[in-house]
Formats: C-alpha cells, sequence, structure tokens
C-alpha cells in the first residue's frame, strides 16, 4: 500500500518512478517477454553487443546481412555478440529471415510500435534501418548509427579493456 501511495504521489506531482527494468544487458536479455525467432541465444559473458535493427523487406538490410553473417565469428571471438532486433511484420518472416542468410546470431521480434518498450539497456528507436547500436554489459552506448557501421566494429569496440 505504501508503495502504491507514493507511486501516486510521484505521478501526481510530475516525478518519474523507477522502473523494475534489468540493468545490464544479459539480464534483460533473459526477460521472458522477449519473442526469439530461434534457438540461438545471446552470449550472457559478452565484452560488448551489437543491437541489429533490420528487416527482410528492406534492401539495404538485405545487402548488409551477408557481411554481418561473415563478420560474426570475428565478432564471437572478440567476446562480442549480435543480436538482431527483427521489425518484420510476421514472426514467421522473422525466422526465415535469419534460416535465408544461415545466420548464427540470435533474433529478437519487433515492432515499430513497440520498440520503445524493449527493456535492452542502451537501445534507442531507429529512425530507420538498418541501424546499429554498440553497448556495453551495463548498457553504456558506444556507437549508434547506421547499419554498414557494424562493420567497424573493431575500431569501435577497440576503446573496452
Amino acid at each position: 500500500m505504501k508503495k502504491l501511495l507514493i507511486t501516486l504521489a510521484c505521478l501526481c506531482c510530475g516525478f518519474a518512478v523507477a522502473q523494475d527494468t534489468p540493468t545490464t544487458v544479459p539480464s534483460a536479455l533473459a526477460a521472458p517477454a522477449l519473442t526469439y525467432l530461434s534457438d540461438a541465444r545471446p552470449a550472457a559473458d559478452a565484452r560488448f553487443y551489437i543491437y541489429l535493427s533490420s528487416a527482410s523487406w528492406c534492401p539495404p538490410c538485405r545487402a548488409l546481412m551477408p557481411k554481418v553473417v561473415a563478420e560474426y565469428p570475428a565478432i564471437k571471438a572478440a567476446g562480442g555478440e549480435v543480436i538482431l532486433l527483427c521489425f518484420d511484420r510476421t514472426l514467421e518472416a522473422g525466422r526465415k529471415y535469419l534460416q535465408n542468410y544461415k545466420a548464427g546470431f540470435p533474433g529478437i521480434m519487433c515492432s515499430f510500435e513497440d520498440a520503445d518498450k524493449l527493456p535492452l539497456p542502451g537501445f534507442a528507436v531507429p529512425r530507420g534501418i538498418p541501424n546499429v547500436i554498440f553497448v556495453t554489459r551495463d548498457g553504456k552506448v558506444l556507437s549508434n548509427g547506421h547499419g554498414f557501421t557494424l562493420l567497424d566494429w573493431s575500431k569501435i569496440t577497440a576503446q573496452l579493456p
């Protein structure tokens, strides 16, 4: 009851109320509300994570995908993880997107309407796709930009310890 009254008081006065959201990327990726496109799951012990916002209906996304698939083993070897945030219209289209490119990295189904509700630390709704966001384990943003900046991953992550 006390928590409810404090929450109501904060809302009425315009104060933000802290939500029980995950504080690290690995804990956020374990959230049961996320819909994964395959059995692949993100590495919980990665040094950095790359959120790739993409969709099968997007020509630049399709042009980028073979390059991401080719770079993925090197990214994994460097301690990184790629996570496809798939903005396809259906779950089946998202699954086929990963399968068509034989992508070994995990994918999570998204929608533009609900993207702002993704509990991923450091994630920001993209203005367009493809888009990539590089984050540390705690969600500190290292880079946010066009999808093809993913190919500069070694330069972007060189600043990490």
